[in-house]
């Protein structure tokens, strides 16, 4: 997730804007073939030539996952790295998968020379070429770009002017650091988990399922769709990542799974200790308490690291020697004091405590 320096924008990363900074106003310069051996990435053609990768154009390739199997063309400015759920975005939802060298080279393009310049985009068969740009490499004028020929460059790239992309859209990704738009605010990555979002589906089901209603007007309209939804499994691990200790969870009052962990440290069922504990239980339950009852055949150890590390607010333990000091002993699981509670007053207690 990012959040501006000054709090005041925030977007997980797949969505998150920048600012690319303010493209310099040039007069458009003639394109210049130069030779640039054993320059492939964008870092080693900049320091060739002694340009700044902001001044570098890079091309992407993937092969959508649609009948045809388009061939996408990405252009990118060249210190910008991809993002492919804003291309996916900007293709209306199409999937996709990377190119290879085989089928980069099919369709005219030269691996790590590569540039949209001259290529036909009918492949043939209904298959085309779909040059999606970067707002980036579309705004920013004569940039340094692939030839489609091993070793050289071009000079001077401009969008518009030299090649015509079928979509432009920002599609680069947000990185920690960011100018953010408008501001000079920069953007701070966070590590975060999605308890909740919302989907502006637009009119991309309604339409094909020929869903309409009729506006104040009396006119046939189709809906604009969203979806909404809670994730109560990311929920639960947000709240345990910020309800903890080093022993176990500590479940807010509001959200524990029960309101009382009861433990007996009886010898036998039937012994003084086990009677006390089931009534207690049953007692319990009737004032309308979610109670965790563990009566199980283990040392108090396990039985009190367990009910640590499970996390229930209130824990009540009964045992011959609490019973001989006058009552139960209870400890809230924040803290680290314990008290003696008649028997015949627990309950009312804890009602008062958790219903106050």
């Amino acid at each position: 997730v990012f959040i501006s320096s000054d709090g005041k924008y925030s977007a997980n990363a797949e969505r998150a804007e920048f600012d690319k900074g303010t493209p310099p106003q040039e007069e458009l310069l003639p394109p210049e073939e130069v030779y640039t051996p054993n320059c492939k990435t964008i870092a080693e053609v900049a320091d060739f030539l002694g340009v700044p990768q902001t001044r570098t154009v890079k091309a992407v390739f993937y092969i959508a996952e649609n009948e045809t199997e388009d061939f996408i063309f990405v252009v990118i400015r060249g210190d910008l790295p991809v993002n492919e759920v804003k291309l996916s975005n900007a293709l209306g939802g199409l999937r996709f998968r990377p190119a290879t060298d085989e089928e980069i080279v099919a369709v005219g393009a030269v691996p790590g020379y590569a540039s949209p310049l001259g290529l036909n985009k009918d492949l043939g068969g209904g298959r085309k070429i779909i040059i999606v740009a970067d707002d980036s490499a579309v705004n920013f004028p004569n940039l340094v770009g692939g030839a489609n020929k091993p070793e050289h460059h071009l000079k001077n790239t401009n969008a518009g002017r030299d090649y015509q992309p079928d979509i432009v859209a920002d599609i680069a990704l947000a990185r920690h650091g960011d100018k953010c738009v408008g501001s000079d605010a920069t953007l701070v990555l966070h590590r975060g988990i999605e308890v909740g979002h919302c989907f502006k589906l637009g009119k991309r089901y309604s339409e094909p399922m020929g869903i309409t209603f009729l506006d104040e007007n009396g006119k046939a309209t189709v809906p604009i769709m969203g979806s909404y939804g809670i994730g109560v499994g990311r929920l639960m691990a947000a709240v345990v990542e910020q309800h903890h200790d080093d022993h176990g969870i500590i479940w807010p009052e509001s959200l524990a799974p029960f309101d009382v962990h009861l433990v007996s440290l009886a010898k036998k069922a039937t012994d003084e200790v086990g009677q006390a504990a089931e009534e207690l239980y049953q007692e319990l339950q009737i004032a309308g308490l979610d109670v965790l009852f563990d009566d199980r055949k283990e040392s108090p150890g396990v039985k009190f690291s367990d009910a640590d590390l499970i996390g229930v607010p209130w824990r009540i333990t009964i045992s011959a020697r609490s019973l001989k000091n006058g009552g139960v002993e209870l400890k809230h699981r924040r803290e680290a004091d314990r008290q003696i509670i008649p028997l015949d007053e627990i309950v009312d207690f804890l009602v008062d405590k958790l219903w106050e």
